[in-house]
């Protein structure tokens, strides 16, 4: 019995998906390869590395493994029960050779028996309901599973983006910063020489100072999309 309103093909289910994570890794290869192709790999190990150690994956994966067990356990109460009984006995014969008395021979003859009953309801209604309920709870822990491992892809892939998004950022950053540095230290000499006002000199200053504290919060930031990465 498949759970109501899931797809008879659980692939179909998780379409979108893939086809968003298929969109994110094209991304990825296209936004990587100018850069460092060797990029795309570290995406796939971490993915690798998240599959052997996310905890929600885990999760998911021993309750599926416990469902396994469900449809056996079920498909037992179904199966005929047989009892198998055996006895074994023995018989001792004792006599004397008639020409010496003295002698007597003893032998055991040893008697083995065995009884196998075997016995199964017509139907048991019960007992049918419990495997169809067991067949739809590993359906059921087919799709968890599945939805798990499509969740994790997902953040993932997330999850390493923000990381390639953030050091760009400290790039341009680092490229804004520059270029104001030499803004400042032009209206220094300016000032000096007498070509440009104090209030020239404190904008630039003023600008200079800004850029510094948006590098030092885009830093902040890289470090904490790595941490969420990890």
């Amino acid at each position: 019995m498949r759970p109501a309103g899931l797809p008879a093909n659980p692939q179909a289910f998780f379409n979108p998906l893939w086809a968003r994570f298929a969109r994110l890794l094209a991304i990825a290869c296209l936004t990587t390869f100018a850069v460092d192709v060797a990029r795309a790999e570290d995406l796939l190990q971490i993915y690798r590395a998240a599959t052997a150690n996310d905890p929600v994956l885990a999760s998911a994966r021993a309750a599926w493994l416990a469902n396994q067990e469900a449809v056996p356990q079920a498909q037992a109460g179904l199966l005929p029960a047989v009892n198998l009984v055996g006895s074994a006995t023995g018989v001792d014969y004792n006599t004397t050779i008639r020409s010496d008395p003295t002698i007597s021979i003893h032998q055991r003859f040893p008697q083995y028996a065995y009884t196998v009953n075997a016995s199964q309801p017509l139907y048991r209604p019960q007992n049918w309901i419990a495997l169809d309920q067991a067949r739809s709870q590993i359906g059921q822990g087919d799709y968890v599973l599945a939805s798990s491992q499509q969740d994790l892809i997902v953040r993932v892939a997330q999850a390493y983006f923000d990381v390639l998004l953030a050091s760009f950022n400290i790039e341009l950053t680092e490229s804004q910063k520059a270029a104001v540095s030499e803004n400042l230290a032009q209206a220094k000499r300016n000032f000096e020489v007498g070509t440009a006002t104090i209030t020239d000199t404190n904008d630039a200053q003023a600008k200079y100072d800004q850029i510094v504290a948006q590098e030092i919060s885009a830093q902040n930031d890289l470090d904490n999309k790595i941490a969420a990465l990890r």
